[in-house]
């Protein structure tokens, strides 16, 4: 009987498959990773759904890159290709679909039987084999074994991707790497936005609130289309903040009429933009009743959009409106980077990963141009009103006296003026130096942080080898730490660190410095210090702390620290190469019993 079931599953499965196997995929023994292979494909009438029983049997006429644009289409999509492991090793491979966009990626796998994996939006991500946002698929092959894939994709959105073939070591690099260069995105995104926000209290300009609106919307949209959204959504939440790019192009009208004044200088135009608006929201509201042809609308309405923004700039450039100079270069970027993911979409570029970040890449140009144009426009109109001064001053000068008292009246309105605008001045100047303090500042000890403590000292260093000077570094180290967080919990860890840094600051000279570089790790900057005495102090700083009593929950607790110390030698050309020595000696007197200072 068993016989009999696997002659059928030959025959059903197996045989056909391998008639119809044009594109086939060899696995080497020391290639980790497979993009831009040839795969079979078929596009299923509009309606249809054959399943894999019938298209196994199909011999697939047409023969596409594994890397695909292939526009708006809603038909179920069919891709094949064998896969042969010419190893003499089993191998535990993934195979990923680079996009997210896609309602349905079922993965069938034939060898010896069918097996089906299901994926796309309409799958959470906790329901799949890999819980990644990525279409991702675990694939086993024995040493020479041959496997027919078989991947049924469908889509509201346009089809593009790639389907890519690892091995799971490089696939988890790859993910990890995505996830850097994300955080480091929206980190950058989000501290411009913030800036900014910081601006629109100090100024109470509307034109700011357009501007964080415009990164806040965009960001949202990069995120969904990317996928770190996607854990925490359905594809329902993932369809409906589609809406963001109609809701991006308003921002963006808004927050260009507004920077380039169109309603004073320029009324047509202005009136013009006005219409886009409109164009816009029915886009919206085109989405909202039906996604796929509303967002291909919203495609190719956008087409002109962009273009016509760069003709108001550079119209308002030929006019001197010296601002549009900026504006159009981070327009002229972003346009580049809308455009190519435009034309990917639309199926007339061929796919890459580039096309594909277009957009997010020409937007973090774009976001930082902007940020810089509104600084420049802060700038503008501080010129302005020091042209308007001298204005009044000449006219002050050649005015007659029948019109002396007219002008006295201006030079009163000027003066008061010019004291608002040094108040003004003096708030941004102040604001600039509490944020300087910030940045330089570890919030919870008010110590220096690690990139402003490695600033001092550099210079410090810079001075020590032009004076031929000494210089000490430490490194200390609260002993036990983790075990005080796990016992009295993170709260009475943080009261703990406070406290190690004011005696820190109580046990030191004026003329050294104080870092928190880690968790639980300080540094001390002595310049001028030889080695002897900087031992004498930090012995001094171990005792004093060692004697401090710390009340912890109603329990007396007595802290300690190891310090680790090194001078500064020829050799050193940064301050990393003496905390690296300072750090070996902190880890000697942690090794010889902690609460103690060693040198190195």
């Amino acid at each position: 009987m068993r016989i009999i079931i696997y002659i059928f599953l030959l025959f059903s499965f197996i045989i056909p498959s391998t008639l119809a196997a044009n594109s086939k995929l060899i696995l080497k023994e020391n290639k980790t990773s497979y993009s831009n292979f040839n795969v079979d494909f078929l596009m299923e009438d509009l309606g249809n759904d054959l399943g894999i029983e019938k298209i196994s049997k199909f011999h697939f006429k047409e023969q596409i890159s594994s890397a695909f644009s292939l526009g708006y289409i809603k038909n179920n999509l069919w891709f094949h290709f064998s896969i042969y492991n010419d190893s003499s090793q089993s191998k535990e491979m993934v195979l990923e679909v680079t996009e997210i966009i896609h309602k349905k990626v079922d993965l069938y796998v034939l060898s010896h039987g069918v097996t089906h994996m299901k994926n796309g939006l309409s799958i959470p991500v906790k329901n799949r084999e890999i819980q990644e946002s990525n279409p991702s698929f675990p694939l086993y092959f024995l040493a020479h074994e041959k496997k027919e894939i078989y991947i049924n994709l469908a889509s509201i959105y346009g089809v593009f991707g790639a389907i890519e073939v690892k091995t799971i070591e490089q696939f988890q690099k790859d993910v990890q790497l995505k996830k850097y260069l994300y955080l480091f995105y929206f980190t950058a995104i989000f501290i411009i936005a913030l800036y900014n926000l910081i601006l629109f209290f100090y100024l109470r300009e509307k034109i700011y609130l357009l501007y964080i609106g415009h990164i806040f919307i965009f960001i949202l949209w990069a995120a969904n289309y990317k996928g770190i959204l996607l854990p925490f959504t359905t594809i329902v939440t993932f369809n409906l903040l589609q809406i963001t790019i109609p809701i991006f192009f308003v921002l963006l009208i808004l927050f260009s009429q507004s920077i380039l004044e169109t309603k004073k200088y320029f009324h047509i135009l202005h009136k013009i933009l006005y219409v886009f608006i409109t164009i816009s929201i029915i886009s919206l509201f085109w989405m909202l009743l039906e996604m796929h042809s509303g967002l291909l609308f919203m495609n190719i309405s956008a087409t002109p959009l962009l273009p016509f923004l760069l003709f108001v700039a550079i119209w308002a450039l030929y006019k001197k409106h010296n601002i549009a100079l900026i504006y159009i270069i981070a327009l002229a970027i972003y346009i580049i980077g809308m455009s190519l993911i435009s034309l990917l979409a639309l199926g007339i570029l061929p796919y890459s990963i580039m096309l594909s970040n277009s957009a997010i890449i020409g937007s973090f140009f774009e976001v930082i141009f902007f940020s810089l144009l509104l600084a420049y426009r802060i700038n503008d109109v501080r010129q302005e009103s020091l042209r308007t001064q001298e204005e009044l001053a000449v006219q002050q000068k050649t005015e007659n006296t029948r019109l002396f008292h007219t002008v006295a009246e201006k030079t009163m309105a000027l003066n008061h003026a010019k004291e608002q605008l040094e108040k003004e001045l003096d708030k941004k100047e102040k604001l600039e130096k509490h944020l300087k303090h910030l940045a330089s500042t570890d919030p919870m000890t008010e110590l220096f942080n690690r990139r402003a403590f490695f600033d001092i000292c550099d210079k410090a260093i810079l001075a020590t080898h032009t004076k031929s000077q000494k210089l000490t570094c430490l490194i200390v180290d609260i002993d036990h730490f983790k075990i005080i967080n796990d016992s009295y919990g993170h709260d009475m860890g943080d009261k703990v660190i406070i406290d190690i840094a004011k005696l820190m600051l109580n046990n030191i000279r004026s003329i050294d410095s104080v870092g928190r570089v880690g968790g639980e790790e300080f540094a001390i900057l002595m310049p001028n210090t030889d080695q002897d005495a900087a031992y004498q102090i930090a012995d001094r700083l171990r005792k004093n702390i060692a004697k401090h009593k710390m009340s912890l929950h109603g329990e007396t607790v007595q802290i300690t620290v190891s310090i680790g110390l090194s001078t500064l030698i020829k050799e050193d050309t940064n301050i990393h190469t003496v905390l690296k020595r300072a750090d070996s000696a902190l880890y000697k007197a942690k090794e010889n019993g902690r609460n103690q200072v060693q040198t190195l």
